[in-house]
């Protein structure tokens, strides 16, 4: 008995959230092909700046962080990416670095919240090797990759809080019947 109200409790305070490792390994339709835009990936959106492109077994050979595939700023800008459909969530890191030969420079991932900027990174990063950009405290609903022109990112670790982390005043209210019933379920037995 005691079971069914522990799971009870955690199916209502079912406080979790969709972690999301983007890889690019994945994208549908990328199968031999070199590269192309990642509009949407894993319940993410990315602006036209950013592409997905095979860094292992096609013409370049740079590799990725991980598998074969990456996320590619070949247009200059910075790329941004949000939450398909809007809303919130957190940064939990990525890898990057230039696509360029032969340059180092400083990188700057920057999350924002309604148009505010809630915390930023810069450090150096190369074409030799991916440098890692650690996670951020704070919900974000815009990612800016301001790594400058033509670089490459993998790894990409995203959050999304769960829709039903505070349970509605019904559910609190039947979770309490249940406690209730529960209660006087053991004065009985006694």
């Amino acid at each position: 008995m005691k079971k069914l109200a522990l799971a009870a409790m955690l199916s209502l305070f079912g406080a979790g959230a969709n972690a999301a490792l983007l890889t690019f390994d994945d994208i549908p339709g990328q199968a031999n092909q070199q590269y192309g835009h990642a509009e949407t990936y894993q319940g993410f959106a990315f602006n036209r700046t950013l592409d997905w492109i095979n860094l292992v077994d096609m013409y370049w050979t740079l590799g990725a962080h991980s598998g074969s595939y990456a996320l590619l700023n070949n247009y200059g800008g910075p790329g941004i990416v949000t939450k398909v459909g809007g809303g919130d969530f957190t940064f939990d890191g990525l890898y990057a670095k230039v696509w360029l030969y032969d340059q180092v420079r400083a990188g700057t991932v920057e999350g924002y919240k309604d148009g505010a900027l809630v915390w930023s990174i810069t450090q150096e990063i190369q074409n030799v090797d991916y440098v890692s950009f650690g996670a951020k405290s704070g919900l974000i609903d815009t990612l800016k990759l301001d790594l400058g022109d033509h670089f490459l990112v993998d790894d990409l670790a995203l959050d999304q809080p769960a829709q039903h982390d505070v349970p509605e005043p019904a559910s609190l209210a039947l979770f309490g019947l249940a406690l209730a019933g529960l209660a006087a379920t053991r004065r009985k037995q006694a």
